[in-house]
């Protein structure tokens, strides 16, 4: 009976209680900073350096200078048929450098290459001789894996950066040209696409 009578009077001590209880509510906001852009520059310029050119005028043969992406690499050149054109390398040149800072760390940017493949004289008559720019090459300096190569993506540091090579293959005309190249400087400007 007392056992009873306890487990009663627990209950109902219990019940009392729990009538007694608050409760209060507080208000708060949520928000996030969007942050998708990034920094990407472009440190230095791709310079195939100083070379001695001849082109096949009748657009057949080609001749190419093949500069790679990791410093470390000297540059070659070949030919299909070095009596009808050719590159020697006077003067060796150096890959293009950019540096991206800004992204998530760690984070992975693909690559877009360049569309644009004409290299040009800057002064010249019309129907001279020109190259084209082809098979584009990177080398990671520094990020998440440095000292290597990357094909479609570069991956960043824990500081959301990295630093990379561009090098790439210059080719003699393949085109039917009037004069054969000239001295002087030729150029082009390219665009490189990184990519979240």
């Amino acid at each position: 009976m007392n056992k009873i009578f306890t487990k009663a009077a627990l209950a109902a001590s219990m019940t009392v209680l729990s009538f007694g209880a608050a409760a209060e509510t507080a208000s708060f906001q949520a928000g996030v900073t969007v942050q998708n852009a990034f920094t990407f520059t472009n440190d230095a310029p791709l310079d195939f350096g100083t070379i001695r050119a001849s082109g096949d005028l009748t657009g057949t043969e080609t001749a190419t200078l093949v500069l790679a992406a990791n410093p470390a690499t000297a540059p070659t050149t070949a030919s299909t048929d070095a009596t009808a054109a050719e590159i020697a390398i006077l003067v060796a040149g150096t890959p293009a450098s950019f540096s991206v800072s800004g992204v998530s760390p760690f984070g992975t940017l693909t690559i877009t290459n360049p569309t644009e493949t004409a290299i040009a004289p800057d002064t010249a008559p019309a129907g001279t001789a020109a190259f084209t720019l082809g098979t584009p090459t990177y080398y990671v300096l520094t990020g998440a894996t440095p000292n290597s190569a990357a094909t479609t993506t570069i991956q960043v540091d824990s500081a959301g950066e990295a630093t990379f090579n561009f090098g790439a293959t210059l080719t003699t005309t393949a085109v039917t040209a009037t004069s054969d190249y000239i001295d002087g400087s030729y150029s082009g400007t390219f665009t490189l696409e990184l990519n979240y």
